[in-house]
């Protein structure tokens, strides 16, 4: 990881906390709270300045920030405001505030995280377009071309999955089982609706490298090699992490596939990471009989209407896929270490998005993006239910208004207490996982 890297990822995680409590704050002074003190990362402080009886600092580590309300008991990201200084019956005090002014309060934080979300994706497709569920294309080689689908008509629901952003395919793609029928749900531009099932076939053979591989953290790393394929010292093996071919960087696949296509029975020269060392590796590509793509190709749209539609949808999508995601793990489908991500990996992520850019258009149209899908998986987590998320205080004052009553001081000390022993070894197991898959464990 680079320091640019590195320095770029801290300053994303940070801005997004900034964010966050600017919400809770920007709410507070609406409604006439009494604020202590807004706070702009953490550790010791490096400028304040006073004013209206606010103290407004910066600090020296750029993670996080935090604002203090007077009077609260640890109603805000865990903060406890001075109310010995106060008089108890102030009705500006945190406490003394109505619940739903509260609840507004607890509520903007993650709110305004999902409005940067959306801000961010907008200005992206503003600069680059936005792709829209419309058939754009049509390729003779592909299952698209036997269908009655034509260029033009709205693809809205493959396999079941209600179609609205390119996320949505990409998961209902991803979760399509290689035998099954794919299920694709239209919609003409005359306003007729139909849904067409089309069968797997086999397309012509055509030349593979003959592995499957993931991507993690940046990283493209071998999971399995074809047994007709060169294997041990002369070709690929599980665990070796692929770095180009030709000299094309294994990331760019639109230029991997064409040199790939364009090799014949030539050899091609592969770099690779094997044991943490550098290897080189002259690859001759499989003539492999795979399945015909599906060949949904969709349609770059630069009209205002579509980019502020698709900045819209774009994060409510991440949002929905978070929420299944999580659905998931509750199920056990999906694993602890496939499921959550730390400052470490957060910080590693926008790294290899530096490290990998191929200009600057491209490492900072990546920040973005990498911006606003946190924005988002920032402001889900902290809407759930467990102490001491902003999800858990508005849980709590949803309670109290069904009861018509405070709950007791010593209940919300308790489970305030066993919400932050819960995050200390979260926070301790997600950091162990970031540092596994940092080091490639």
């Amino acid at each position: 990881m680079t320091f640019l890297g590195i320095l770029a990822g801290v300053l994303i995680l940070g801005l997004i906390m900034v964010i966050h409590e600017l919400g809770h704050f920007l709410a507070g002074r609406a409604f006439g709270f009494k604020i202590e003190q807004f706070s702009i990362f953490m550790g010791p402080v490096l400028f304040e300045r006073e004013k209206k009886g606010i103290r407004y600092n910066i600090k020296a580590i750029p993670l996080g920030a935090s604002v203090s309300f007077a009077g609260e008991e640890s109603e805000i990201e865990g903060q406890s405001g001075g109310a010995a200084n106060y008089d108890p019956d102030d009705p500006d005090l945190f406490e003394n505030k109505p619940r739903w002014q509260r609840a507004i309060v607890i509520a903007m934080g993650p709110v305004l995280n999902f409005v940067t979300a959306f801000l961010v994706f907008i200005f992206l497709f503003t600069a680059k377009g936005a792709v829209i569920p419309r058939v754009g294309a049509i390729s003779e080689d592909t299952l698209m071309a036997n269908t009655p689908i034509a260029v033009g008509d709205t693809i809205t629901s493959l396999d079941g999955t209600r179609i609205r952003t390119t996320l949505d395919l990409t998961i209902a793609e991803m979760n399509h089982g290689d035998q099954d029928p794919w299920v694709i749900g239209y919609r003409t531009p005359s306003g007729f609706k139909n849904e067409v099932t089309v069968l797997p076939e086999k397309a012509p053979p055509r030349p593979m490298l003959g592995i499957t591989y993931q991507t993690e953290d940046g990283r493209h790393m071998v999971l399995s090699v074809h047994p007709d394929t060169d294997r041990g010292e002369a070709g690929f093996m599980p665990g070796d992490q692929v770095l180009s071919i030709e000299g094309i960087p294994f990331g760019d696949t639109a230029r991997i596939t064409e040199a790939i296509t364009a090799s014949g029975d030539q050899a091609l020269r592969c770099e690779i990471i094997r044991d943490g060392k550098p290897v080189s590796l002259d690859i001759t590509p499989l003539m492999i009989e795979a399945e015909r793509p599906l060949g949904l190709v969709l349609t770059l749209s630069k009209k205002a209407g579509d980019i502020v539609n698709q900045g819209i949808r774009y994060p409510v999508s991440i949002f929905r896929t978070t929420v299944r995601g999580v659905g998931m793990l509750f199920a056990g489908k999906i694993g602890v270490r496939d499921s959550f991500a730390g400052p470490i990996a957060i910080v590693s992520m926008a790294a290899d998005t530096v490290k990998q850019g191929r200009s600057f258009g491209d490492i900072a149209a990546n920040l973005a993006t990498l911006l606003g899908l946190l924005s988002v998986a920032i402001g889900f987590t902290n809407l759930l239910p467990i102490p001491p998320l902003d999800g858990n205080h508005l849980l709590l004052l949803g309670v109290e208004a069904i009861r018509r009553k405070p709950l007791s001081a010593r209940f919300k000390s308790v489970t305030g207490m066993v919400g932050l022993v819960f995050f200390i070894v979260l926070g301790i197991a997600v950091i162990a996982l970031d540092l596994v898959r940092l080091l490639g464990w």
